[in-house]
C-alpha cells in the first residue's frame, strides 16, 4: 500500500510543493508527499493543479473497513486528467492559498464557537459540521432553541476571543490529532491559523434545522 506524506500537516501556509508520482490510475494519481488536504474532518478538499492540470478533487484512500478512521498514512488519491503523468515522474503541485487560508480562518472559529456554545446550559452535542472557504456550518442540539438575542451574545463573546490573539496549535498523540487553543483541546485533524486574531471579525447566523437542532453558520467579514 502507497503512503503520501501530509505535508498540509507541518507546512498549512505553505502554497507550493515537489513530489513524485507513485501511482497512476484513469481518473486519479497518488504523490508520495503533497500538499492538496483532502476531504476528511468535516473539511473540504484543496483546489488547484499539479504540473498546470486542475486538480478536480482530492480523497484519503482508507479503504471501505476504515471509512470512519484517520490514517495518517493513507495514500492520498488527487483526482485530475492522468494523460501526462507517469509512475516515477517529478511533479510540481500548487493549491489556491486564499481558499486555503479562509477555510483556516472559518475552521479555527468553529472551534471557538463550539467551545462557547458548549458551555451555555441548553448545550447537548454537536450532531455534524462541514467547512470550506466559504463558510462553517455546524449543527447543535440544544434544549431550548437559540434566541436572536442569544445568537448575538454569542457572535459577541466569539469575536472577543478571537481579539484576544491566542496562540493555536494542532498536535498528534498516537492516531490522534488535537486542535488546542488557550484552555481547548478539541480532536481535529483540519487545517488552522496559528493566531485567533489572524481569523478576523465573524458573522453567525441561525437556522432551525428540526426539533432542537440550531444550524450555527460562520462567515468572515473581511
Amino acid at each position: 500500500m502507497f503512503t503520501t506524506i501530509r505535508l498540509f500537516d507541518s507546512s498549512p501556509y505553505e502554497s507550493n510543493f515537489t513530489a513524485k508520482v507513485l501511482f497512476v490510475g484513469e481518473d486519479h494519481i497518488i504523490l508520495d508527499r503533497t500538499l492538496f488536504y483532502p476531504l476528511s474532518g468535516n473539511q473540504d478538499f484543496d483546489s488547484g493543479i499539479i504540473n498546470n492540470v486542475d486538480v478536480t478533487s482530492t480523497y484519503v484512500d482508507v479503504g471501505e473497513e476504515n471509512l470512519n478512521k484517520l490514517d495518517f498514512n493513507a495514500p492520498i488519491k488527487h483526482y485530475l486528467n492522468t494523460s501526462s503523468f507517469t509512475v516515477g515522474q517529478n511533479v510540481e503541485g500548487s493549491i489556491d492559498f486564499e481558499k486555503r487560508w479562509q477555510t483556516m480562518r472559518l475552521h479555527s472559529a468553529s472551534h471557538i464557537v463550539e467551545y462557547l456554545l458548549s458551555q451555555h446550559p441548553d448545550f447537548m452535542s454537536v450532531e455534524g459540521s462541514f467547512v470550506n472557504h466559504e463558510k462553517d456550518r455546524s449543527d447543535y442540539k440544544l434544549s431550548n432553541n437559540l434566541t436572536p438575542d442569544g445568537l448575538a451574545v454569542l457572535e459577541e463573546k466569539v469575536n472577543e476571543f478571537i481579539l484576544s490573539d491566542q496562540d493555536i496549535s494542532c498536535t498528534i498523540s498516537g492516531k490522534l490529532r488535537f486542535w488546542q487553543c488557550a484552555n481547548i483541546s478539541m480532536l481535529c485533524c483540519g487545517t488552522h491559523v496559528k493566531k485567533t486574531k489572524e481569523i478576523g471579525q465573524v458573522k453567525l447566523s441561525r437556522k432551525n434545522k428540526g426539533k432542537n437542532v440550531n444550524r450555527i453558520e460562520i462567515r468572515l467579514l473581511s
